[in-house]
């Protein structure tokens, strides 16, 4: 009976610890996007993030965190004068970053990630009308995508955070006459396919 309590004694204390060394947080904010391989360019996708996240020190200088959030994305050609077939597409994901950080002192941290996206939704709209079932299913459930970004802090518990994201694997399996790709994406010699590429700002609170 003695070890019994022994044993539950050791359980408690260990998840008393670790819930001290772990820290969690809200965080809503802003997307900026764009679809690579489309025939347009520019982040003219606007949309809107937010979820929550726990995080952990690693080191002295390192921390891990784990994200969920709700992410727009997508892309937008809006009607003009030289263009009277407006274009959007959005897209809507539920996000789980995977995100490594290096303090830099007081100032903040820099970032670099991974972004395993699960795609629940899509609207849009092109010259002919809106976008059939046959053109959404041509999208991928799963995306994969890289981050980098920045901490600022603001205060003890607020900062504001800034990402650039790309994906790693192609969101849509199609080659487009007159495709383009930003310089991330040739970076990666990407010469057919659909990519998200997007920006994000956000803030970041506390909780704990």
């Amino acid at each position: 009976m003695k070890k019994l309590h022994l044993f539950f004694l050791l359980i408690s204390v260990s998840i008393a610890s670790l819930s001290q060394s772990f820290h969690g947080g809200i965080v809503a904010g802003l997307t900026a996007s764009q679809v690579d391989g489309d025939t347009y360019a520019g982040y003219d996708k606007p949309g809107l993030q937010g979820g929550v996240f726990i995080s952990t020190s690693l080191t002295q200088y390192i921390d891990a965190s784990l994200e969920i959030k709700y992410v727009s994305r997508g892309a937008r050609n809006p009607a003009s004068d030289d263009n009277t077939g407006a274009y959007r597409l959005g897209l809507q994901y539920i996000d789980l970053p995977i995100v490594l950080a290096a303090r830099i002192k007081k100032l903040g941290s820099v970032e670099l990630g991974v972004v395993p996206g699960y795609l629940f939704a899509i609207r849009g709209e092109k010259d002919d009308g809106l976008l059939t079932e046959e053109d959404k299913a041509a999208y991928h459930k799963f995306d994969l995508g890289t981050l980098v970004g920045v901490n600022i802090r603001i205060s003890e518990k607020i900062s504001l955070n800034l990402r650039y994201s790309y994906s790693i694997l192609s969101i849509r399996d199609l080659e487009s006459a007159g495709s383009y790709y930003s310089w991330f994406g040739k970076l990666f010699g990407h010469s057919k396919g659909d990519f998200n590429n997007y920006l994000t700002i956000g803030i970041n609170y506390l909780l704990k």
